[in-house]
């Protein structure tokens, strides 16, 4: 048996350079190991004493396309896997059905425009379905096997990143990934060619029930908690000694910090309100909650709402006219990006009590002791409703095991919980982090991702 020595650790995307490649995600590995870092040639080049070499990423459409159409096949194939994946299938063929309540702002248009609009939704729903039709037709197994996996096919090499391994020489490669990628089996081909081990970690909770099938499975897989390794091996089919976990180097900062006092960015005290990715109204739900603060000064006392729209919704406000209200200066920029997590992480630390949508967000909140009203009702108007949304992720469906979230699953209920949980801070209740967060995040302050991630190699021998 020969032990692991060379290391080299591949980062591909923005969100995984901030979440890890800025973090202290590979200190231990840095100590113990011979580890050399291959990035994406479109990610920024700071000079961090580390090894590095940049490749260029496939930016071919015709072969992007055929990947993602691939993974799109392999989702609807799966869909009984995960109820995320049927959700998927049916928001990225959206609207399959016709239902004028889905037509946005319809009552207030005038005649004209009603009758374009319900034309135009029409025609959609039509194309849609002859797509819903071709997804079904090139899923049967058969002509999956036959036909669909030669017609849209993986390209498996990229020869930049193939030439940046031959430089480092790596006994194992690491990939942290968020969604399926052309990295993973480009990197999984090689390291098969040449008889080195692959080891792919999970950036997220939700990775291995919403982002399709990993059709070609590296060695191992790394994982955030208990649910995520249920994930790994129902879902994905890894096997018990595939799936290692690992826990989040995000939470490993929440552990550092979450104990100690750090400056407050904002004099007056606040509420953060965590926004979710899709366009689902939740702007109403900041106007509602600006009419009851101003209804109720004295109560709260010049108390504000940093409301932090997700930072990769394109249509999300960058400004707000509201009096109680203010927009993140996170989030306020144009396009979409991956902002520090420091201010974000101090946000969360230092407001009364964080509120929102069904984001990661709930998770670091319950982390950083924080109470999380969620959002949860159901909008019939609203094909992506958080209520909806509740019963179609697979990842969420345990969220009541933790008993610091309150749940608001009516819309005539959002000034009720908002102010009692106001009042509850106010009269100094505190709250410490639910034990049952652990079922869907490993770690803390002497138990980290960077040691884990460590430890875990020690036990995986070449032959």
């Amino acid at each position: 048996m020969k032990n692991i020595r060379n290391i080299t650790v591949v980062i591909s995307r923005q969100d995984c350079y901030r979440n890890f490649y800025k973090t202290d995600a590979f200190k231990d590995l840095d100590e113990n190991f011979n580890v050399s870092y291959v990035l994406s040639n479109n990610l920024p080049k700071e000079k961090l004493n580390r090894k590095v070499c940049y490749y260029q990423k496939i930016e071919n459409k015709s072969v992007i396309k055929r990947f993602g159409y691939r993974t799109f096949l392999l989702m609807y194939r799966a869909k009984n896997k995960s109820r995320t994946f049927q959700f998927r299938v049916e928001r990225m063929l959206f609207p399959l059905k016709f239902n004028i309540k889905h037509i946005q702002n319809l009552q207030k248009l005038k005649n004209i425009e009603k009758i374009r609009k319900v034309m135009f939704f029409f025609l959609k729903v039509f194309f849609n379905k002859l797509k819903y039709a071709k997804v079904k037709l090139l899923s049967y197994e058969t002509i999956f096997q036959i036909f669909s996996k030669k017609i849209y096919s993986v390209e498996k090499k990229n020869k930049s990143l193939e030439d940046c391994f031959l430089k480092t020489k790596p006994d194992l490669i690491i990939l942290p990934f968020g969604s399926q990628e052309l990295e993973m089996p480009q990197i999984v081909n090689f390291c098969r060619n040449n008889k080195i081990k692959s080891y792919f970690i999970t950036d997220n909770w939700d990775n291995l029930s919403s982002k399709s099938i990993i059709e070609d499975k590296p060695d191992f897989v790394g994982v955030w908690g208990k649910q995520a390794k249920k994930h790994a091996s129902e879902i994905q089919n890894f096997t018990e000694n595939q799936i290692i976990t690992l826990g989040s180097p995000r939470f490993d900062i929440i552990y550092e910090r979450r104990d100690k006092i750090n400056q407050r960015h904002h004099k007056f005290d606040y509420v953060l309100f965590l926004g979710h990715l899709f366009d689902w109204n939740e702007e109403a739900v900041i106007e509602i909650l600006d009419n009851e603060i101003s209804s109720k000064k004295e109560f709260y006392n010049n108390a504000k709402i940093i409301y932090r729209p997700h930072p990769q919704r394109i249509s999300r406000a960058r400004t707000i006219n509201l009096s109680n209200v203010i927009i993140d200066d996170d989030v306020k920029e144009q396009g979409t990006y991956w902002p520090s997590l420091n201010n974000y992480f101090n946000n969360i630390q230092n407001s009364m009590f964080v509120m929102g949508s069904l984001t990661t967000g709930l998770l670091e909140s319950t982390a950083f002791y924080k109470r999380y009203m969620l959002l949860c009702y159901n909008d019939e108007y609203d094909f992506f409703s958080q209520g909806s949304l509740l019963n179609k992720y697979t990842h969420v469906q345990d969220l009541k095991k933790i008993d610091t979230i309150e749940f608001c699953d009516q819309k005539n209920d959002i000034t009720t919980k908002f102010r009692n949980l106001f009042k509850e801070k106010k009269n100094g209740v505190e709250f410490k982090t639910s034990n049952e967060i652990s079922y869907f995040i490993t770690g803390n302050k002497n138990n980290t991702f960077s040691k884990n991630l460590s430890k875990s190699i020690y036990n995986i021998d070449l032959v």
